[in-house]
């Protein structure tokens, strides 16, 4: 295919920009929500807004050059089959963005949680759910409920912060086994265009343009699987990783509380 006339070009940048703009506008308003729910514990947005705007506008714009790259340059006519096939890399791009921004917010949480165990009690703390922890902590231990009663009460407090990031990655986590059968659409319909191939066969068919086609339908099949197992495997790791430290933030929450029973019951 030739250059590109200055309408393509044209077209293609407005595409480019609206797609990048709306992916942004997607992964903003998901961290308005997300950083709303955090609120009730006096978390700050922070960048949550600059994390989904640079994730949703990256992946906006790999949506965008796709579809470019598709329509413009490969210009092979394909049908419909190949269209949805091709559909799987933009689902695979766009389910990833949505899980990278929350991993990445939920892992600069988790480091403000670190920061805040490390200098605990010194200087200004930051906006924690390990302050809002403390705090709660100490207006439990200055009520006259019994050790049973405390200890319950405690227990409902302690599993109520645990899924403020706990729960969002355990659903996170699941949702995202959902990103290797998006490559598979890509397969399944690479498969068939193989399929197709095969089908309109005959003694008069060229036979390296029959390969050709062939060779295009295994390509996809096989290249779409590839990168939705690349996309799935460091997010699924990403999770796991995330998932040891809310456990190890548990452990510390709940060895503040023993601490401060085993210190009431001293005095």
């Amino acid at each position: 295919m030739g250059g590109l006339t200055w309408v393509e070009m044209l077209s293609s940048a407005l595409f480019s920009a609206v797609c990048a703009m709306a992916g942004a506008l997607v992964l903003m308003q998901r961290m308005a929500v997300v950083c709303r729910e955090e609120r009730r514990y006096g978390l700050p947005q922070g960048h949550a807004n600059l994390i989904g705007a640079i994730v949703g506008g990256l992946a906006g714009l790999g949506i965008a050059a796709l579809c470019i790259y598709y329509y413009l340059f490969v210009g092979d006519g394909a049908g419909w089959i190949a269209w949805v096939g091709r559909s799987s890399y933009a689902l695979v791009l766009a389910a990833s963005a949505g899980h990278l921004v929350v991993l990445i917010h939920i892992w600069m949480r988790l480091d403000a949680e670190e920061r805040d165990h490390r200098k605990q009690g010194k200087g200004t703390q930051e906006a924690t759910l390990s302050l809002y922890r403390r705090t709660a902590l100490d207006d439990l231990l200055r009520s006259t409920v019994a050790y049973a009663g405390l200890k319950a009460r405690d227990d409902e407090a302690v599993d109520e912060l645990v899924g403020v990031f706990g729960e969002r990655l355990l659903v996170g986590q699941r949702a995202l086994s959902r990103v290797p059968f998006y490559g598979y659409l890509g397969t399944v319909c690479g498969i068939l265009l193989m399929a197709r191939e095969l089908t309109g066969l005959d003694e008069t068919t060229e036979t390296f343009q029959v390969l050709r086609n062939m060779a295009g339908g295994l390509v996809l099949a096989f290249q779409t699987t590839l990168v939705a197992l690349l996309a799935y495997l460091p997010l699924r790791k990403a999770f796991d990783v995330l998932l040891a430290r809310m456990a190890v933030l548990e452990r510390r929450w709940l060895t503040l509380r023993d601490e401060a029973l085993e210190g009431r019951d001293g005095q």
